[in-house]
């Protein structure tokens, strides 16, 4: 199914002039060598800098099934040239020389196919004469040598490659059209047409952290993992045609100039295309890649305006039905690593990244948080990087498997957003915003009647985990309000315990509230009032018998960090209302940042 759609979208390419037709490949060469058409060295070009270069329609790279195959007018200095690298072994080294005749000998193929052309015979006739002499003391050829990078050939006036010149590709197309005496023909199983079998399917780049030579999405490199005598690609049958055109449109998507259609989370690289040109090919990894920033006010409204011009931005793709697919894919030992596949539309696309947003919508968060943003939720410091690439792969392909089929988001991430708020003794937004959609999005999918999470504070919310942690985000003001400018605050020293075990520390937090309380009257009665008033609310709300659980399940746990995060945030958007009578936050209060 995968291949499939591929190839459809390779065909897609194909008529809008963005990929090449079987035979041939758009290739970085960092240098060109100039020659006249009597195979005269004129000069070496760069067409870049560094190992980049331009880009130019050359014969597709050959499948190294072996160590030595060449290139058709393409390829690094060993095979164009017979010049090793000074890093190789000296059994590298020794087949050197083999992998230049075998490059040659290519050309002299070339040439008698098309006798007549004046860039093929200048080619051969370079090879021929003492490359590497004429190339010496050529600008250039120090850095070449040392550094490598793909070479390849120009006739001096032409603008294009000798590779580009139309005998060339004509002959080269011709080859691909004929179907020889002795190939395997099968019936593809991808387009469902006789062709001849793709022994070796071609390679994938650019996958992130893959290897730069390309690695295989299909191949049967052991003999385990064969059947009924057949070999290689013969277990798996696939034509050429096919195999060239799910590979050239998968290198299209993946290449790292191509930001519209990937996105890279550790080791997990997402592709996503549509069947049809559509805008939401632009707007899918510009909604879950984290462009999304809003400016900074703590009550939450931006969030809500941002999500709003989202809303208005989707509405036309919200009854489309075109087609719409993401791949995940990740490098292993031997061929990529397929981490997700979704099919879908565009407008169940739209729908559901609605949805996405909406779950996470929470005051106080001052952006809508990207895919590289929840993976911060489950690392330390909420910083992404800090989580490994194999790991963060993965969760980055189960939530956007949740994203995009409206399932629960992975239980892993509260498990992992709880433990960091207890270890880093604070909420941050982002957190408290995952918290509360996986919560939500677990509700719904067991069909509880439970109390789903609000976007802002619930007063009318009787969980003991989300009263509990309003009740700690009060007595923390009261002692930052007692003590302004204090140093090590309730939160420093008893957070932790009190989200997962409130008994231990809510009886001591109490008694420490009135001390906090008794000196605040002196100075500000009516915030001790509204204090006192503020956590009568919230206790006459938990359990009859007045005493504090003695542990908190991983879900109120997370009830805990929402209505920690909820209290604050409601304080600090109430500080700065001109409407409130209460008096404002200390100053150190306003300035903290989660």
């Amino acid at each position: 199914m995968i291949l499939q759609r591929l190839a459809a979208y390779y065909d897609r390419l194909l008529a809008e002039g963005r990929v090449q037709p079987p035979g041939f490949q758009e290739k970085e060469i960092p240098w060109v060598v100039e020659i006249d058409r009597d195979g005269g060295f004129v000069a070496l070009r760069r067409t870049g800098e560094g190992k980049r270069g331009r880009r130019f329609v050359v014969p597709f790279e050959v499948k190294k099934s072996v160590n030595i195959a060449a290139n058709l007018l393409w390829a690094n200095p060993e095979y164009a040239f017979g010049m090793p690298r000074l890093d190789l072994t000296e059994q590298q080294a020794a087949k050197v020389p083999r992998r230049h005749d075998a490059f040659l000998e290519r050309v002299r193929d070339l040439a008698e196919i098309v006798p007549d052309d004046p860039g093929v015979a200048a080619v051969l006739a370079f090879l021929e004469n003492d490359p590497v002499g004429a190339l010496e003391k050529a600008e250039g050829w120090q850095e070449l040598s040392e550094r490598g990078g793909n070479v390849s050939f120009r006739l001096v006036g032409d603008e294009g490659l000798v590779c580009e010149r139309p005998a060339v590709g004509k002959a080269i197309a011709e080859e691909e059209r004929d179907c020889d005496a002795g190939a395997t023909v099968v019936q593809c199983l991808v387009t469902g047409r006789l062709d001849r079998l793709a022994r070796l399917h071609p390679s994938i780049k650019g996958v992130h952290g893959g290897k730069p030579s390309g690695a295989n999405l299909v191949s049967f490199n052991l003999d385990a993992f064969t059947s009924f005598g057949w070999e290689q690609g013969g277990n798996a049958p696939v034509g050429e045609r096919a195999a060239h055109a799910y590979v050239a449109a998968l290198n299209r998507l993946l290449d790292r100039d191509n930001d519209r259609h990937r996105l890279v989370q550790g080791d997990t690289t997402f592709v996503f295309w549509a069947a049809a040109p559509r805008p939401m090919e632009a707007r899918f990894g510009h909604l879950l890649g984290g462009l999304l920033e809003a400016p900074v006010e703590s009550d939450g409204a931006p969030v809500r305006q941002t999500l709003e011009a989202v809303r208005r931005g989707l509405a036309p793709d919200l009854s489309d039905q075109t087609p719409f697919y993401v791949l995940g894919i990740a490098p292993n030992a031997a061929r990529l690593a397929v981490r997700f596949w979704h099919e879908g539309t565009v407008a169940g696309m739209a729908r559901r990244i609605l949805e996405h947003f909406a779950d996470l919508d929470i005051a106080g968060m001052n952006a809508v948080p990207s895919l590289w943003a929840l993976m911060g939720a489950a690392a330390i410091d909420g910083d992404p990087k800090r989580l490994q690439d194999n790991l963060r792969g993965k969760l980055a392909a189960e939530v956007m498997r949740a994203v995009l089929t409206g399932r629960p988001y992975p239980a892993t991430l509260l498990a992992r957003a709880v433990e960091r708020s207890r270890c880093e003794r604070t909420v941050r937004p982002v957190r408290a915003a995952l918290v509360k959609a996986v919560l939500n999005r677990r509700i719904r999918s067991l069909g509880s009647t439970e109390r789903e999470v609000t976007v802002s504070l619930d007063p009318d919310n009787t969980n003991p985990g989300y009263r509990l942690g309003r009740l700690f985000a009060v007595l923390e003001g009261i002692q930052r309000s007692a003590q302004p400018g204090i140093n090590t605050t309730i939160r420093d020293r008893y957070f932790a315990a009190a989200v997962a075990t409130p008994r231990a520390v809510f009886a001591a937090l109490m008694g420490l509230k009135n001390a906090h309380l008794k000196k605040l009257r002196r100075s500000k009665a009516a915030l001790a009032g509204y204090f006192e008033n503020l956590i009568d609310e919230i206790v006459s709300g938990l359990p009859a018998d007045g005493g504090f659980p003695a542990h908190l399940s991983l879900d109120d746990q997370g009830r805990f960090i929402v209505g920690y995060h909820h209290q604050r945030s409601h304080r600090r958007a109430a500080a700065a209302s001109d409407d409130e009578t209460v008096a404002k936050p200390d100053a150190e209060s306003q300035s903290e940042t989660d």
